[in-house]
């Protein structure tokens, strides 16, 4: 079947009803079973004959298929994306679901890691499937908003650091000698003021300039700081966080899966491989993208889907966000899940990265 070629209005209805009622059952549909529920909705017009001779004509066109002698027919790939481009409705979520996600979300306000690991929670929790979230990147470096240093003991030490775009890192130092809290404070104090808003770079050319007026704790602070902000530097755009994997496996679709098979899906999701095949389009993309089964470019999800979208503020930050669920998926509900924590994800870093900030 071309992308351009349109069914009839009796062959769409056939077609939805056929997805709708696999996606409810997960079981192939009959159409004796099709007819009976479409005459008593539309009439005499979807005799067993006809809805036979139609579902017929829909696998001809590899919309549909039979998966074995005498069983009913199941969507294809085209199937779906005719379904979800053609004949799905718009789904919304409720007012109470709305506001349930924006409280989690303002509970951890200007934590932009804490964001990220929300969303990837939510989208697990939401669609009961496996959630990926990339963190934002964008295409400047990263930039010191401020630290803090905490005395854990005598020699030890806590370097929390916080970046322009939220970021919070943390790290220990072993300090060359004994220190108080109050030191602490006023080498934090002091740095803070000279390296603000300043890259790795920067960091290191402002110290070398003062490095003999520097004591050896000074010294170690300014040293992690630099390999700090360097590593954060190098973080690639695909640096993501999952959720959701368990439930993901507890679908039908994995009740009697080969565990060869359940391992090859959960060593993808985990490790992230089929993002870089996906990512240039959805970020060259607006909206909410849906690739079905093999679309997707692995081998291991050729018999799921991903709801996929780009977030972030035009021409500072990116990053993507979406869900990973068996073809068999309620598509309405999950492209509204995903617009909804698009929308949700944009306004909070519209606000992060806004005049004020």
């Amino acid at each position: 079947m071309t992308a351009d070629r349109r069914l009839s209005l009796r062959e769409e209805v056939i077609l939805r009803a056929l997805v709708e009622e696999y996606i409810r059952t997960a079981e192939p549909v009959a159409s004796k079973q099709l007819s009976d529920q479409l005459s008593q909705i539309y009439g005499p017009g979807y005799g067993a004959a006809t809805v036979r001779n139609e579902m017929a004509f829909l696998e001809e066109e590899g919309l549909i298929y039979q998966p074995h002698i005498s069983a009913g027919r199941t969507p294809t790939d085209l199937g779906y994306r005719y379904f979800v481009e053609r004949l799905m409705g718009e789904s919304q979520l409720s007012l109470e679901e709305q506001r349930l996600i924006r409280h989690q979300f303002y509970q951890v306000q200007h934590q932009l890691d804490e964001w990220v690991r929300l969303t990837a929670s939510v989208l697990a929790q939401a669609l009961q499937s496996a959630a990926i979230v990339t963190s934002p990147r964008g295409t400047q470096q990263a930039r010191l908003k401020h630290f803090e240093l905490l005395a854990l003991n005598d020699a030890l030490a806590l370097l929390v650091l916080v970046l322009d775009d939220g970021t919070v890192r943390q790290e220990r130092l072993l300090l060359d000698t004994p220190t108080t809290q109050e030191e602490l404070s006023r080498i934090a104090t002091r740095f803070n003021a000279r390296f603000q808003a300043a890259t790795a770079q920067a960091v290191a050319r402002r110290a070398e300039h003062e490095s003999e007026y520097l004591d050896p704790n000074e010294r170690i602070v300014v040293e992690s700081l630099v390999r700090m902000l360097g590593q954060l530097d190098l973080l690639s755009p695909e640096t993501f966080y999952h959720d959701g994997i368990v439930q993901l496996l507890r679908r039908d679709e994995f009740t009697h899966a080969d565990p060869e098979r359940i391992r090859e899906v959960v060593e993808v999701l985990e490790r992230s491989r089929f993002l870089p095949a996906i990512a240039p389009q959805v970020m060259e993309s607006e909206g909410v993208q849906v690739i079905i089964g093999a679309e997707n470019g692995s081998d291991a999800l050729k018999d799921l889907s991903v709801i996929v979208s780009r977030y972030g503020v035009e021409g500072q930050v990116s990053g993507l966000l979406g869900v990973v669920a068996p073809r068999r998926m309620q598509y309405g509900r999950a492209i509204a899940v995903v617009r909804y924590l698009t929308q949700m994800l944009n306004d909070l870093l519209s606000d992060l990265y806004g005049p004020e900030s």
